[in-house]
């Protein structure tokens, strides 16, 4: 029973640490401030399926609190906590919700809300002169067009969180239970 709470435990601190990293090295790289942040929620997965989704949250606050003080791209730090650290951990309630009719209109509401809610208070809030300024040059057609495709790729990255979940239940859970 010890080896496996302790081995619970490291799991959590290995895929925090995985995440923090995904997150620096994101800032390094200019077009990752999307992408960093969604990979360092995929990671948030395996502790959900091992760990519960209490050990999971907690990882999420954890991964979060870090991002947020350390990472230099504020804006991938909030991208990743209003965003993609949160979603892989609600779309298991989410899917609890009768209906795909139901789950597509939270998601929809979850994503367009986030990305408004994080938006209004990088801009508002907290303003980042350089956000400010790239947001001023752009035209109101050209950030709704955006937002469109933002909602595309959110949608594609739904599927592939229930493709990347498939998959490690397959072929990395029994390899991972082995060794917790």
């Amino acid at each position: 029973m010890r080896r496996r709470q302790s081995g619970r435990i490291a799991l959590c601190g290995v895929m925090c640490g995985l995440s923090i990293v995904l997150m620096l090295s994101g800032s390094i790289i200019p077009f990752a401030t999307f992408c960093a942040p969604a990979m360092s929620g995929l990671l948030l997965m395996p502790v959900a399926v091992e760990c519960g989704m209490r050990l999971a949250w907690v990882c999420y606050g954890a991964i979060s609190a870090l991002a947020v003080l350390f990472v230099p791209d504020k804006e991938m730090a909030a991208i990743f906590v209003f965003l993609f650290g949160c979603y892989p951990l609600l779309k298991a309630y989410i899917q609890r919700i009768p209906g795909r009719g139901l789950q597509f209109l939270v998601k929809a509401g979850f994503f367009n809300g986030a990305v408004l809610a994080m938006y209004g208070m990088l801009l508002f809030i907290f303003p980042m002169p350089s956000l400010v300024e790239e947001f001023a040059q752009t035209a109101q057609w050209m950030l709704a067009a955006l937002l469109v495709m933002g909602n595309v790729c959110f949608w594609i990255y739904d599927v592939a969180l229930n493709n990347v979940l498939h998959v490690y239940v397959l072929k990395m859970q029994p390899r991972l239970r082995r060794m917790l």
